[in-house]
């Protein structure tokens, strides 16, 4: 089967694709709920660019989120009606800068950070009550080739206690690869191999991994 190619306003999934898709965004949320987690979503970057535009692949929360949010919106599925969505984002353009680094985080209940978003945002996550956010930049490709692809967030009603936020961090990384200690090569997760056989993908490098 031939890879997907993502771009801009331009994602085809047939049925097969998307439903193996929402099964491992499902397993993604399904492993981060025990730790306070509500919502998680993928963005990638376009097919063989490096610049930092985030395509949406897919969103997904817990059914209580869903249907708060059923109540302002038409769309069933978030994640369907906002395939390959293209919306520029600041904290995509920090989450791929310091993949492998730092994971990026998000308070939504401070006025300031929340006037980064741009108008042309559904603020669906902050609609739905999910405050707090962290994001962690994928990494894909080969050694010596490392790139960064895409942004995981992922999504709670307020800042975890630091021992379940310590185990989010933990999982994160493993989910996107990211190197043990900085003189590692990254060790590719299943969820990493996952989207490589799936997706052409693209991403600036990474210089240092």
């Amino acid at each position: 089967m031939p890879k997907v190619r993502i771009g801009a306003n331009n994602v085809k999934l047939d049925d097969v694709t998307w439903n193996s898709l929402r099964k491992r965004t499902q397993d993604i949320l399904h492993d981060f709920r025990p730790l306070g987690a509500k919502q998680v979503n993928l963005r990638l970057n376009e097919s063989e660019q490096e610049a930092n535009l985030p395509v949406f692949i897919d969103w997904i929360a817990l059914p209580s989120v869903s249907a708060k949010l059923a109540k302002r919106s038409p769309e069933p599925d978030i994640g369907k009606y906002r395939l390959g969505e293209a919306t520029p984002s600041k904290v995509y353009i920090d989450g791929v800068k310091q993949a492998g680094k730092k994971i990026i985080e998000r308070d939504w209940t401070c006025d300031q950070l929340l006037k980064e978003k741009r108008v042309e945002s559904k603020l669906a996550v902050q609609k739905a009550g999910l405050m707090y956010q962290k994001f962690i930049g994928v990494i894909a490709g080969e050694k010596a080739a490392w790139r960064c692809v895409g942004l995981l967030t992922i999504s709670f009603e307020k800042k975890p206690k630091k021992a379940h936020l310590d185990e989010v961090e933990k999982k994160m990384r493993q989910l996107a690869s990211w190197p043990e200690n900085p003189k590692s090569d990254p060790v590719k997760s299943a969820f990493v191999n996952y989207l490589e056989q799936v997706f052409i993908l693209g991403g600036p490098l990474l210089k240092g991994l």
